[in-house]
């Protein structure tokens, strides 16, 4: 019985991590989160192989890519709890070996069925990566080094999309598309080997209640929110901002389009300019790279240039960005030139990346604090769920009938100009929605 106590008690001694444990840890998780975007996007990379092998439909090109983002926008909320009850180096481990599994199976499939069905799984399994890694995060490193750790940590998404357009091309060009899906999946088992190895630190091992609460909420700014307390009673809530409502749809309609885009790119470089599988698919990865980065930098700028001149400039950044964009993305698609296509479409998808990172930080504005995390929870979990998880299938099913350009040019822009529309009609309103937040928060509403 005493040995029993005394073991409980050594399990409960408060686990600071070493310096050297959190680099390393820092380290794993930042190379998880590359190859994490690498598989995703190494599949929109071969495709046209893979249509011209498997003999698919547009519209079951689209499903491949619908299929996975469906099941990794289902999946995301019930491992995010696991997350907050399990041992979470071992769900990182476990996940990261579940999805490259999953990709590696990918380069043997031989029809459409059985890549669905490993696409699907490959859902499942970064699903469960990212509320666990930032939880992890959150216990390696003091509060006043996790905003630049976070930042670092998810910089590794533009990397690994890179990677994978890249990567993806020039391997099925030389050696055939499953050998794509080999080179991006192996390294994702040793990196399981390596999170398993990780320490877990105790829970909140540098935090106060206020802090950990800050740490959700940069988090959830980084698109990895979760769904709070008493959700339910929080949606009825919501129910009376019509602000947030507003933002949701502008979320929908912008995922769509980059989710869209995204995805159909290289098959359109090569469909369009006869492009080889390399060369589509490195200049794929430089344009929705480098637009994202500026666009994301750009548009933080402005939209806190703006909010501090009028109380609905972040708001009014971000509809300029779709109203600009929508003319831009639709001019590009009717250009048959490459090079002055990109140069159009670099300024389009620019404009586009306007308008995420301001459209999130509304959304904390109008907001009460204690319901942010299931406000942005719940606006990611639609907007992924109608936005780009429906996106690559419905442009695929247009392009069954006509072809994929067109496809493009009927959806992209009028998603884009539905984005700008509506968000016109949230200027109206969140100046009044904003202040009634601030009364709700000094207890005068």
């Amino acid at each position: 019985m005493a040995t029993t106590t005394s073991a409980s008690s050594k399990a409960k001694v408060p686990f600071r991590p070493t310096r050297g444990q959190a680099r390393f840890a820092f380290t794993i998780l930042l190379i998880i989160n590359v190859l994490n975007y690498a598989d995703r996007y190494v599949l929109p990379a071969v495709l046209p192989k893979i249509r011209t092998d498997l003999g698919l439909t547009p519209f079951q090109e689209g499903l491949l890519g619908s299929s996975f983002l469906l099941v990794y926008g289902l999946a995301t909320l019930p491992l995010g709890v696991l997350a907050d009850r399990g041992i979470r180096k071992n769900i990182v481990a476990l996940c990261v070996g579940i999805w490259s599994v999953a990709t590696v199976i990918a380069g043997v499939t031989r029809n459409f069925l059985q890549l669905f069905t490993v696409r699907s799984v490959l859902g499942i399994g970064e699903a469960g990566y990212a509320p666990a890694s930032l939880s992890l995060l959150g216990d390696y490193f003091p509060k006043n080094q996790r905003g630049r750790i976070l930042s670092y940590w998810s910089a590794g998404t533009l990397l690994g999309a890179a990677i994978g357009f890249t990567m993806g091309g020039l391997i099925a060009d030389t050696l055939g598309w499953r050998y794509a899906f080999f080179v991006v999946g192996i390294p994702g088992l040793i990196a399981a080997f390596l999170a398993w190895r990780m320490v877990e630190p105790r829970r909140g091992v540098f935090d106060s209640d206020d802090e950990d609460k800050e740490v959700g909420e940069t988090a959830a700014e980084l698109g990895h929110a979760g769904i709070g307390k008493d959700f339910w009673g929080s949606v009825k809530k919501l129910r009376a901002i019509p602000t947030y409502w507003v933002l949701v749809c502008a979320l929908v309609f912008s995922f769509f389009t980059i989710g869209g885009t995204s995805f159909w790119l290289p098959s359109y470089f090569v469909d369009t300019f006869q492009l080889s599988l390399g060369q589509a698919g490195l200049i794929s990865g430089a344009v929705l790279v480098s637009s994202g980065l500026i666009g994301t930098v750009v548009g933080g700028w402005l939209a806190d240039y703006a909010q501090r001149r009028r109380p609905e400039g972040r708001l009014f950044v971000a509809t300029l960005g779709f109203l600009v964009g929508a003319p831009l993305v639709l001019i590009a698609l009717l250009i048959h030139t490459l090079p002055l296509f990109i140069a159009v479409f670099v300024i389009a998808a620019i404009s586009l990346n306007f308008c995420t990172g301001p459209l999130n930080a509304v959304i904390q504005d109008v907001i009460p604090p204690l319901m942010r995390a299931t406000a942005l929870g719940l606006s990611l979990l639609l907007a992924h769920l109608l936005g780009d998880a429906a996106a690559p299938s419905v442009i695929g099913a247009i392009a069954n009938n006509v072809s994929l350009g067109t496809a493009l040019i009927l959806t992209a822009p009028t998603f884009l100009f539905l984005a700008g529309l509506v968000c016109l009609f949230g200027l109206k309103t969140v100046d009044r929605d904003m202040q009634r937040m601030q009364k709700q928060l000094h207890g005068e509403g």
